[in-house]
């Protein structure tokens, strides 16, 4: 089965998770990504870790892409990028707004050359916003837009999280907004400009807290930080050994089974009561009287939504990846096969070949500048100059 986005060809100018994200999405429905990358390396390849010289986060991010080192600041290396757009569907980039524009490459440059490619900014603020030059990371969004907040008990620090929200929020929202954008060329023949703002995914993270606070005029107290309130039948509880039990047996039939398997018949009625805290220390000393196996022996066959608050090695040995699809592999020729946890596209959407996905080379270069109507001794010399190239220097 062809998958939904073959022959859809992005340009990508993106270096930071949000982008990186989106062209990967975009890459597993199908879509053929040339990624866009400076002569030296930036941030994505030095984050840990970092083995034999080659980040696991970049690899984890960009496996099928294809590379093209560009010399932006040359104006024979901008003229490449624009040369290439032509035959693009999608541009995406993740810049501060007017980089891009600074550059000769931005919306409207474009859009004049291909009045249908689809362009995709991802930024911190949104283009319009008055704090759109404003550099920021995941963490200052999410600290403004009010979740960290949110992640903290009474009068302690925020706990960052330990997954990025805005940025993968904003992978996600931008992977939607580009579908739906194809979806509505078929019918128009055009192309627009995207502006997904990283604060504005945050927030909409929130949105069911922030239309109870609109609502209200109220918001939640301090260190009250689980919606809608800290519950006992919605919590996380310290078992004997140290581990922890996740117990979400909110509606009637789950919890009256959670009360039987602890013993505990006596506190079926007793949520009823508004008495939230004293039944969470009730349940709490139960719940410490076993290890953490002995309530997952437990629980086992029970129908009511207990679990165990596994690690991450836990999670991966305990769940069978390839039983739904969803482990895959690059082959690298400096650190060999790297095993990978794909996004949980359906498996009928997205690529189904078994064989690991090679990083390529000098080969890419030639055949995209080739297409972008450059001879072979035009490529030889933009190569010798530095301008293009198919890998990075540290």
């Amino acid at each position: 089965m062809d998958q939904p986005l073959k022959g859809i060809r992005v340009l990508d100018f993106t270096h930071l998770l949000p982008g990186e994200l989106l062209s990967a999405l975009l890459s597993d429905l199908g879509a053929e990504i040339v990624r866009i990358e400076a002569p030296s390396r930036g941030l994505a390849h030095r984050l840990p870790p970092v083995v034999e010289g080659e980040s696991l986060y970049y690899w984890a991010l960009n496996k099928r892409k294809k590379r093209l080192v560009i010399n932006l600041k040359d104006e024979r290396g901008k003229e490449i990028a624009f040369r290439l757009a032509g035959s693009f569907d999608l541009v995406i980039e993740n810049f501060r707004p007017g980089v891009m524009e600074r550059l000769g490459l931005g919306y409207e440059s474009l859009a004049a050359l291909n009045p249908a490619i689809i362009y995709c900014s991802i930024s911190g603020y949104g283009k319009n916003s008055k704090e759109a030059l404003k550099p920021a990371h995941d963490l200052n969004l999410v600290a403004e837009a009010g979740v960290l907040d949110l992640n903290r008990r009474q009068g302690e620090r925020p706990v960052i999280p330990a997954i990025p929200i805005s940025d993968y929020m904003s992978g996600l929202l931008a992977a939607l907004s580009v579908v739906s954008a194809l979806y509505k060329r078929r019918e128009t023949g055009r192309g627009e400009h995207l502006d997904i703002g990283m604060l504005d995914s945050a927030l909409s993270s929130l949105n069911i807290l922030a239309s109870m606070a609109m609502y209200t005029g109220l918001e939640p107290e301090e260190g009250d930080f689980i919606y809608p309130r800290e519950m006992p039948d919605y919590n996380v509880y310290r078992t004997g050994d140290g581990r922890f039990l996740a117990v979400a047996s909110l509606e009637d039939p789950f919890w009256k089974t959670f009360c039987e398997k602890i013993g505990r018949p006596d506190l079926l009625d007793a949520r009823k009561k508004n008495r939230d805290q004293e039944l969470i220390e009730d349940i709490a000393s139960v719940i410490e009287g076993k290890t953490l196996a002995e309530w997952e022996a437990i629980f086992e066959d029970a129908d009511c939504c207990v679990s165990p608050v596994n690690t991450l090695a836990e999670a991966l040995e305990r769940f069978p990846l390839f039983e739904r699809g969803m482990l895959d592999e690059l082959f690298h020729p400096t650190l060999g096969n790297i095993k990978q946890v794909v996004f949980p596209v359906d498996r009928k959407l997205r690529n189904a070949s078994k064989e690991p996905h090679i990083v390529n080379g000098y080969n890419d270069v030639q055949s995209l500048l080739e297409n972008a109507g450059y001879t072979r001794a035009e490529i030889d010399t933009l190569v010798q100059g530095k301008v293009v190239s198919h890998q990075q220097c540290d």
